[in-house]
Parts: C-alpha cells; sequence; structure tokens
C-alpha cells in the first residue's frame, strides 16, 4: 500500500523576526514495514543553510539556519510511503536480554511522577504476571475508561487530573500510560507521527506509546484506540518525554507571538 502526506506548517508573526536555527521532524523513523518513495520538505524563507542530523535518541531530523528577516515561517511535506503489514506479535519474549541495556533503559523509567493512590489502586487491578498481556490489556483499560479529547494546548495533562477527569487529548493519554507503565518497571516511551484512518477526513499529528520487552524491543500500542499500533502508524520521533518529539522545535529573535496554522492530508495512492 501507499500512502501519501502532504503536512503544511505555518508560523505567522505580528512583526519582523529572526529565526534562530529550527530542527524538523518529519522524516519517518526506521521500521521494518516502512519504505520512503519520496520526501520533499520545503522551508520559506529559504535556509541559508541545513543539513540532515540524528539527535542523541537517534531520531533523525533536519537542522535549519537563516541569515535574514520575516514576518513568516513555512514548512511543507509532501512524502509517499509504503506500508507493508506489521505483526505486532511475531516475537519471542525473553526472560533476559541478549546485551546488557541497563544504563540505556535508565532513561525510559526515569522522569517518573508520583501517581496517585486512586490510579495505583486501579493499575494494581490488571494482571501482571504476563508482559505482553499485562501491556496490551493497560492500553485497553484505559481506552474503555478514559475518552479521546482533541486539545491544542502544548502543555501536557497530569496523568493523575487526567485519569480522574476520564479524558484526554492523544498525548495526554500517551504520556500517563508511560507513567503508569514505569511505575511497573516496564521502559516506556513517547512516541509522535501520524494515524491513517481512512474514515477521517483531514488528519493531525498523534501520539502513542511504545514499551520494551525483552526479545521483542519496542512494541507500539495506542491508547487512545485501546489497541497495539498497526502499519498505519507512521513514527517521527520517540522520546522519553513528549517536549522532545515536536515536529518543529527552534525560536526566534523579536517581539510578539507566533501564530500557528497547521493541516495534514493522508490519503491512499491508487
Amino acid at each position: 500500500m501507499l500512502l501519501k502526506i502532504n503536512h503544511l506548517t505555518e508560523y505567522k508573526y505580528p512583526t519582523k523576526i529572526f529565526p534562530e536555527p529550527q530542527h524538523l521532524y518529519f522524516y519517518p523513523l526506521n521500521r521494518s514495514y516502512l519504505k520512503v518513495r519520496d520526501y520533499e520538505l520545503n522551508v520559506s524563507p529559504k535556509p541559508a543553510g541545513s543539513a540532515q542530523r540524528i539527535d542523541i535518541e537517534n531520531n533523525s531530523y533536519q537542522q535549519c539556519w537563516f541569515n535574514e528577516l520575516t514576518d513568516k515561517l513555512t514548512i511543507k511535506l509532501a512524502m509517499t510511503l509504503e506500508v507493508s503489514q506489521l505483526n505486532q506479535f511475531n516475537f519471542l519474549a525473553e526472560q533476559q536480554p541478549k546485551t546488557n541495556y541497563s544504563k540505556a533503559i535508565e532513561l525510559y523509567l526515569d522522569d517518573k511522577l508520583t501517581l496517585s493512590s486512586q490510579v495505583l489502586s486501579w493499575l494494581d487491578q490488571i494482571d501482571n504476571s504476563d508482559p505482553t498481556l499485562f501491556v496490551g490489556t493497560l492500553c485497553g483499560a484505559i481506552h474503555d475508561k478514559l475518552n479521546h479529547t482533541t486539545s491544542y494546548i502544548s502543555e501536557l495533562l497530569d496523568p493523575n487530573k487526567c485519569f480522574v477527569a476520564d479524558a484526554g487529548s492523544c498525548r495526554d493519554l500517551a504520556w500517563m500510560m508511560i507513567q503508569m507503565l514505569r511505575s511497573k518497571g516496564y521502559p516506556a516511551r513517547f512516541v509522535s507521527g501520524y494515524s491513517y484512518n481512512p474514515e477521517i477526513i483531514g488528519h493531525e499529528l498523534h501520539a502513542w506509546v511504545e514499551v520494551w520487552i525483552a526479545g521483542a524491543g519496542w512494541i507500539g500500542l495506542d491508547p487512545s484506540s485501546g489497541l497495539f499500533i498497526t502499519e498505519l502508524y507512521i513514527p517521527l520521533a520517540t522520546s522519553y518525554h513528549p517536549v522532545n518529539t515536536l515536529p518543529v522545535q527552534g525560536s526566534f529573535r523579536g517581539k510578539g507571538v507566533a501564530e500557528l496554522t497547521t493541516s495534514v492530508d493522508i490519503s491512499i495512492v491508487e
């Protein structure tokens, strides 16, 4: 199957500003079920220079720098992906990893928030004897309990407040699930990217979770749907913390607040 993705991101400023170097996270991560057929990322104003780089958590990004003032920064992505069937259960779970990953794992167990006794009590009701069964059941339980809402604010909802409210955005649900997993000793990380649903007209960036299990490696789950991810999930960045997965990371010199406009279109190429 071929997927065509068009993504427009535009920042408008009330006065002329000088853009500091920008890090653009729009190139899909290396996954066995994904192949990039064509990729074009256009930035306006035209950067004075750019380079494809790899960050500390192995995400690919494009660094752009500028030498002129502007009142608008526009980023247009057009890419075609070939996706093949993903079987999330094609692995053999192991008691111990073949390599000592303890230092790397610490990163994805760190930054734990204090979960309330109410959350922990609810979490303890889920059987934790089998890792794969536990993470799948937890994902489904979050979906059954909480409603998936849409939010355009940058701040994450505190997991305890999210749990009590019985609702949250995809980012909020993913961050809450990560905290739950870490509290049970499961390394977990935040994923930002695209999710294609043929029944939806107009798409947005989506967020989900990857949890590490010995033998299986990183497994993707989406608490917004309550399911393991499929080949229709396109990851752009992963990190121990959501703030590191924003598609555009940068700042500017000048006065005023930027006005953000964004749109995503995903379709099947016949």
